[in-house]
């Protein structure tokens, strides 16, 4: 453990005394301390005891006392408070810069929905909606089996928006939505989301539905349905179709649209292989890296895309986190990875165990923004 200053550890003090002054059934002094003072990342190793009912009740009124003595506390000690675990939101600590955003701002939602079955409970505590992705906060109790994650224990995942399959919204040529799993702020949550295809032909999602969530959970024999409002709270974003193209040998690459939102860059683009060729390694996986005017790089969120099989033309969505403001002009750079020759399809690997990636300058695009 690093040395804190005599500071810190006077606020860490005060935290201590306050939960300890607090009348609660169980003593989380230890568990919220040992929370701040170990990475919010890391696996959870020791054992609780199941006391869910109190538990759930201990840390209410844990909260409840934190929000009464916050106008006496600190800056310090308020930005200490919020990397508790225990008490922050699942966005705020996923490690998602437009979640955090969200969560920070008030551009998520808080449905506290929850459902139960067979001893095992599910709650969504969150959710964020900006037009284009879904991301919805899942958590199960922290006195919950500690051998597997959540992330672990969820098996499949069926949505539907205002009683229809979310693949009713799919281009008809790929007919599918992809749902996708990332970690939460702990073990004990996730984030589960998806992403409409409207530029790639599908239909847009409802500024405003009703979504309905199945999802098996192993152990758990009928699988847990939970109703959730969602809402795009996104007033302000940019949109641009600078339909730029860039030609190299026999490839075609244009950009068709970037969207801007305070939570995700979205960007949609089209490759074509002008002599006929099929989509092959190393084509199939190429990507792009998204700069500022600065040089300051996005981080990559997720993406999804359609090709025919064996087709010669392929378009993707790439969705990365979001400009700390909106930019005075966006780089793409196109990439592709670099392959082993043994085993087939296999990355070559950097020092840091990284996949390896060659730009290709000659696709590479700068579209001003304002």
């Amino acid at each position: 453990m690093s040395v804190r200053s005599k500071l810190k550890d006077d606020e860490l003090n005060k935290l201590k005394k306050y939960i300890r002054e607090t009348p609660v059934e169980i003593d989380l002094v230890d568990r919220v301390m040992y929370k701040y003072d170990h990475d919010s990342k890391k696996l959870i190793t020791h054992k609780k005891k199941p006391h869910n009912v109190l538990i759930v009740k201990a840390m209410a009124t844990v909260i409840v006392c934190l929000l009464l003595i916050t106008p006496f506390i600190s800056p310090t000690m308020a930005a200490t408070i919020k990397q508790v675990p225990v008490l922050s939101s699942i966005f705020s600590l996923a490690g998602d810069l437009g979640l955090k955003t969200a969560d920070e701002k008030g551009l998520s939602t808080k449905p506290n929905a929850s459902v139960s079955h067979d001893g095992f409970t599910l709650s969504v505590s969150e959710v964020a909606y900006d037009g284009t992705r879904v991301s919805i906060g899942v958590e199960r109790p922290r006195t919950a089996s500690k051998t597997e994650t959540l992330m672990e224990r969820l098996g499949n995942i069926e949505l539907f928006i205002n009683g229809a399959p979310i693949d009713d919204f799919a281009p008809s040529e790929s007919n599918h939505i992809g749902i996708f799993l990332h970690p939460g702020k702990d073990k004990d949550s996730t984030i589960i989301e998806f992403s409409d295809k409207s530029n790639q032909g599908g239909r847009p999602f409802p500024e405003q539905f009703d979504l309905t969530v199945y999802a098996t959970i192993t152990g758990v024999q009928a699988p847990l349905k939970i109703d959730i409002p969602v809402k795009n709270k996104i007033a302000d974003y940019v949109t641009l179709q600078p339909t730029v193209n860039r030609h190299y040998n026999n490839i075609h690459f244009t950009v068709e649209q970037i969207k801007i939102t305070p939570i995700t860059t979205n960007i949609t683009t089209r490759t074509i292989l002008t002599d006929n060729a099929t989509f092959i390694e190393p084509w199939l996986t190429m990507g792009i890296d998204i700069f500022d005017e600065q040089g300051r790089k996005l981080a990559l969120i997720n993406g999804n895309g359609w090709h025919e099989t064996n087709g010669s033309e392929k378009i993707m969505d790439h969705r990365f986190t979001p400009f700390e403001s909106v930019p005075a002009s966006i780089t793409i750079k196109p990439y592709i990875h670099l392959f082993k020759e043994h085993p087939k399809g296999s990355f070559q690997m950097d020092e840091n165990n990284e996949p390896i990636i060659q730009y290709i300058p000659e696709l590479e695009v700068t579209i001003p923004v304002k």
